[in-house]
């Protein structure tokens, strides 16, 4: 005997919610009920319904979730309600049941209406590790009035069903789930313990005059009133809740077309007054939802109230599967005579069972009206009537009599007779069979089984035709989602036929593509998760694996997400190059080291010249550098570098611990102060290089070739990192402050800028002769070009503008800005070094050799000036006064100068194939 276990609870107090347990025997016991703040209560539960179609792969919605909310909720509301005396009660509840030979129903009655919108069914015990609901039958049981007695009922047991499918609403695979119903109950039918019918049409109407009574209509068989009626109403289709009215809603179809949302109470309205209908199962999304302030307001509590003794409602959206499994077993177990809540705990632990890791089990809610009769809504007889085929046309020729409702049964008939229709019966079904007509196949031969389960092979030729159907409904279903795009649900019901019939039409071809189109969608997602996100980086990465699988990554919203990841990137890179160079002329102006603080922060003002306080320090540090000048006196040679051929050009590192040189062999180098040969570069065949400079970081180098290339190279290994070819003889290279840009000049009579990092061509800049040599000013504004035209210009950087010319009487081979941008120093075949102002292009010095002049270089305090020259000297001169201060003499011609960033060193190159390195001030570099 079953024992019942009562929990109520009362409207929240003082201390929290009142409880008061009940017992079987009597015995009762208070409590109270304390909980989170309900804010946090309904956040939780709010993740529940998004949990539990996450644990469904059939649904139509995304996966949001796990169980992890579900237990959680369900351990605070488990703990809350049955911790303590509770639990000690329900304990001795159990016992007494086993007892008994029976089990524990665990019914609530939950007052406050905003716990009784709870998933009460979710309860876990964690000491047990087992929801309560999988464990023992839980009933909702409200507070009404009117209890009703179990009805007796001659079996069959009648189900009504209705399905409702509006135009206007989502589409429903409303005949896959009526179809499902009558597969669920086709043994019970057989059997004629169970009468399925349904409803004719979609309407409020069509369902009234489906279960209202006739009173000039004698009920059936001379039953009782209330035998000849319905039992069960079944409804299939959408339900909500609507806010405005606060209650819940059947979605049903208009009687002009659209949707006629059915209210609960008026629902309710047209179930009350038929005794028969003792349940309503409603199949329905949000069935059991009611109002924060009112329990009566769902769907199930409005039928409740007008007197349905019970209602199974749905709290959450069900996969298919687990809404046939739900029945099946759930109307096997009433046809067993089971009590109602035993027979919905075990479609819970069917659901649970037959879907491992599923969370739907929660999903059905019972409500009871009465506690009386142990559960049980129906008192079946012992005498099954004939058992009726649920078809929904009479075949011609068949002796089918039409019974109450839309539903027909078949009744007696001669042998002879009968054995002839079902022969033209079987007949219908495999024709129907053999011409993928299956709906058909399905109601004729489930109409012979009814007769005869035993003829011919009728069994086998329904599992055929019911697998056909199957798959005609996921084919329709998939093709349906692939016309959606809704490539989640196509794949699914595709993978599905597959497995079943791998040759089913063109189901593999479909599935491939849709597989292939889910991938894309998939990418598509999560480029706009990490651009919503900021991960530009995985952005590019992403839409790159796009752009190889489809054209859609030229779609105009893809384009504008890949182009805005770069330029974030590109200014993030930006930000990070300012920031380093600007603690690092921290660094220096902490060091005292100057000339190296105003370097750092030429390259930040290079990028924005308003960066933070550049403009300010940097004044500063020309300031000390000013009052430090470095005193040339003598020249001591340090270091003679036997180079592989004619050194043609030198530059120190920007750290000064290593020189690049540019040979004539196809070779450039790097080397240390020490003359340790560090990194060789080989250039084309029949390559020569004629100039060389490092990158601010001194990660790289460029090289100038005769053949019409400059090259980057890394600096520490000699692998080439970028090419540009601007289509002669290359001559002059530099680089930009930022590092990031390439100033070459050559033969083609034009200077060019390029982008380092793709080689593609900037910037443009012609002269009428060959370009011999470029520089950029300190702060990368502007652009210098020595060229065989005699001249040397100024340009704007970043537009090409020319702002200034000078000339000289002969070609002029090489140029240089001072560290301050104020003046400019330039070299030529006319045997001459002069030095200008680079804003008025006036003449401030001049100094002559014997021969031309090759090179020409600024210290980086500006007040000394270094020539390289073709009478076999480097020279040193005061740069404001055109003093000599020193002399370096080679045995052939000197075609390479430059000094260190400490202007302490001086390094030379010549064609007597020597790099030499010497210190002006006799050696002492600090």
């Amino acid at each position: 005997m079953d024992v019942d276990f009562q929990v109520e609870v009362g409207p929240r107090g003082e201390h929290g919610y009142p409880v008061v347990f009940r017992a079987a025997g009597g015995e009762e016991a208070p409590g109270v009920m304390r909980l989170p703040p309900l804010r946090d209560l309904e956040a939780l539960a709010a993740r529940v319904p998004d949990a539990v179609v996450a644990s469904s792969a059939r649904v139509r919605r995304a996966a949001v979730g796990d169980e992890a909310p579900v237990r959680e909720l369900g351990r605070i509301l488990f703990d809350a309600l049955l911790a303590g005396t509770g639990s000690a009660l329900l304990m001795a509840a159990r016992n007494r049941a086993a007892q008994q030979g029976g089990q524990v129903r665990l019914v609530l009655r939950v007052q406050p209406p905003e716990l009784a919108r709870l998933p009460w069914e979710f309860m876990y015990d964690t000491g047990e590790d087992g929801y309560l609901g999988l464990d023992l039958p839980l009933v909702r049981h409200p507070q009404v009035a009117r209890p009703v007695a179990a009805l007796r009922v001659v079996p069959p047991l009648r189900i009504l069903g209705m399905v409702a499918r509006p135009d206007d609403q989502e589409p429903l695979a409303a005949h896959a789930e009526q179809q499902r119903l009558r597969e669920a109950l086709a043994d019970l039918v057989a059997e004629g313990r169970v009468e399925l019918g349904w409803v004719a049409g979609q309407t409020w109407r069509d369902l009234r005059d489906a279960v209202r009574r006739d009173a000039r209509t004698p009920a059936p068989g001379g039953q009782q009133p209330g035998q000849g009626g319905w039992h069960v109403l079944h409804f299939i289709g959408h339900g909500g809740f609507d806010a405005r009215a606060q209650e819940g809603t059947l979605a049903l179809a208009g009687e002009q077309g659209g949707t006629h949302f059915l209210g609960a109470g008026e629902l309710a309205m047209l179930l009350a007054g038929h005794p028969s209908l003792r349940l309503a199962v409603l199949n329905a999304c949000e069935s059991g939802r009611a109002d924060a302030l009112n329990p009566f307001s769902s769907v199930a509590g409005a039928l409740m109230r007008k007197g349905m003794p019970a209602v199974l409602a749905m709290q959450y959206e069900v996969s298919d599967e687990a809404a046939l499994e739900c029945a099946r077993t759930f109307y096997e177990a009433l046809a067993r005579q089971l009590p109602i809540d035993v027979a919905v705990m075990e479609a819970r632990q069917a659901m649970s069972i037959s879907r491992p890791q599923t969370l739907e089990w929660g999903t059905p809610v019972l409500y009871m009206r009465s506690l009386d009769g142990n559960g049980h809504l129906f008192d079946l007889a012992d005498d099954a009537g004939p058992g009726l085929a649920p078809d929904l046309r009479p075949a011609p020729d068949l002796d089918l009599e039409p019974g109450p409702g839309i539903g027909f049964g078949l009744r007696k008939s001669p042998s002879a007779r009968q054995r002839a229709d079902l022969d033209e019966l079987y007949a219908e079904g495999l024709g129907a069979l053999y011409t993928d007509r299956w709906d058909q196949a399905v109601e004729a031969f489930r109409t012979v089984i009814a007769h005869d389960r035993d003829y011919r092979d009728s069994q086998a030729k329904l599992t055929r035709a019911r697998q056909g159907q199957r798959l005609a409904a996921l084919y329709a279903a998939a093709t349906e989602a692939v016309a959606a795009r809704d490539w989640e649900q196509a794949v699914e019901n595709l993978e599905t036929i597959v497995a079943t019939e791998p040759g089913h039409r063109d189901a593999q071809e479909l599935l491939e593509q849709a597989r292939r189109e889910q991938v894309t969608a998939q990418l598509h997602d999560e480029i706009v998760t990490l651009y919503g996100a900021g991960h530009w980086e995985a952005v590019l990465v992403a839409a790159e694996r796009l752009r190889q699988r489809t054209q859609e990554a030229d779609v105009a919203e893809l384009v504008a997400m890949v182009s805005g990841a770069r330029e974030a990137l590109e200014t993030a890179a930006r930000d990070q190059a300012l920031a380093g160079h600007y603690r690092e002329a921290l660094e220096h102006l902490d060091a005292g080291r100057w000339q190296r603080a105003v370097e750092s922060l030429a390259h930040v003002r290079a990028v924005d010249p308003d960066y933070r306080d550049a403009t300010q320090l940097t004044a500063r540090a020309r300031q000390e550098i000013g009052h430090t000048p470095v005193a040339i006196s003598e020249a001591a040679r340090l270091l003679t570098f036997q180079a592989t051929g004619t050194a043609h050009a030198v530059a120190f590192s920007p750290d000064g611990t290593r020189l690049a040189v540019a040979c004539n062999r196809r070779t450039a180098l790097i080397i240390d102060e020490r003359g340790t040969r560090l990194v060789r570069a080989q250039l084309s065949v029949f390559g020569s290089a004629w100039d060389v400079a490092f990158s601010s970081d001194g990660c790289s180098f460029a090289t100038a070739d005769h053949t019409s290339t400059a090259q980057v190279w890394d600096a520490s290994t000699g692998t080439e990192l970028c090419s540009v070819n601007p289509g002669g003889s290359v001559y002059g290279v530099a680089f930009h402050p930022d590092g990031l840009r390439l100033a070459t000049g050559g033969r083609d009579s034009t200077a060019r800028v390029w982008d380092v990092g793709t080689g593609a061509e900037l910037l443009k800049i012609p002269h009428t002769d060959y370009v011999w040599g470029v520089a950029f000013s300190s702060d990368g504004l502007r652009l210098a070009t020595a060229s065989e035209d005699k001249s040397a210009r100024v340009w704007d950087a970043g537009t090409g503008a020319e702002l200034l010319g000078v000339t000289h009487n002969a070609q002029v081979s090489d140029v240089a800005f001072s560290s301050d941008g104020l003046r400019l120093a330039t070299a030529s075949k006319d045997k001459t070094a002069r030095v200008w102002d680079a804003n008025t292009g006036a003449e401030l010095l001049k100094v002559t050799h014997a021969k031309s002049v090759r090179r020409v270089a600024f210290s980086p305090d500006g007040l000394h000036l270094a020539t390289a020259s073709e009478d076999n000297t480097a020279r040193v001169w005061d740069a404001g006064t055109g003093a000599e201060l020193l002399k370096i003499t080679h045995t052939k011609a000197v075609r390479g100068v430059a000094f260190s960033p400490d202007g302490r060193r001086l390094a030379t190159a010549s064609d007597d194939k020597t790099v030499q390195l010497w210190s002006l001030t006799g050696g002492d570099d600090d």
